[in-house]
């Protein structure tokens, strides 16, 4: 018998709650209920700040502490797209200036988000601090969904992200405002594109971004303790 699990989220915004969400109950069933903390959603519009700034804030040992006093899971999500902006202080160059691998950039950025937590409570709570590091935004995780079978190559692009899926979406009239993406508008049109997702696919497909692969990753680690318990 699978117990339900409960999952806490810290995302940059309405439309990566939405987009997160989507994937877990997808991917992992119905065996899951989701809890976005930040930001704060009333009737499915975002009703406090988002950005990577509120996200780095939350990572601190009280928000977390009362994240996993009622959740068995904490993801925290934050996009790369800004990670060497002052606050957030991710380099993304080696010593030579060429731009890191995303291995590497995801290893520094989910340091990131542990620094400001104490070794006592990442040590009481391994195991269920799960990480969404989108390289370089969420969005990019949708291509190969769209792009697989016309245009391989795209389904691995990390630039522009959005405005490659808003080509997509034009066919049906649809497009997604790049300057107002957490708008209630915009959260229908994620709505509409999260529908052509199936389960089935998800597994395949995630391996062409990095941050995708191993955020699924630690889904099959949470199917896995939920199947032994």
């Amino acid at each position: 018998e699978i117990n339900m699990a409960t999952i806490a989220l810290f995302c940059e915004g309405a439309s990566e709650i939405k987009i997160l969400t989507y994937i877990i109950a997808k991917y992992l069933g119905d065996d899951i209920s989701v809890n976005a903390l930040q930001p704060e959603m009333s009737f499915g519009r975002q009703t406090s700040p988002g950005g990577w700034y509120e996200v780095l804030r939350h990572c601190n040992n009280e928000d977390f502490n009362n994240a996993l006093a009622t959740n068995d899971y904490l993801i925290i999500q934050i996009d790369t797209d800004s990670c060497s902006q002052i606050g957030f202080d991710v380099n993304e160059y080696d010593e030579n200036g060429h731009r890191v691998n995303d291995e590497l950039l995801y290893n520094r950025v989910v340091n990131r988000l542990l620094r400001d937590l104490s070794p006592e409570l990442l040590d009481e709570y391994c195991g269920r601090i799960l990480f969404a590091v989108c390289i370089n935004e969420t969005e990019c995780w949708l291509l190969p969904f769209y792009y697989e079978k016309e245009n391989p190559d795209k389904c691995a692009a990390t630039n522009n992200c959005i405005h490659h899926l808003n080509r997509k979406l034009s066919r049906d009239r649809l497009g997604i405002p790049e300057k107002d993406k957490n708008s209630p508008n915009a959260i229908k049109v994620y709505q509409k594109v999260l529908r052509t997702i199936k389960q089935r696919d998800i597994r395949r497909l995630c391996v062409y971004n990095w941050g995708f692969n191993k955020f699924i990753e630690q889904l099959d680690a949470i199917r896995g303790s939920m199947a032994n318990e």
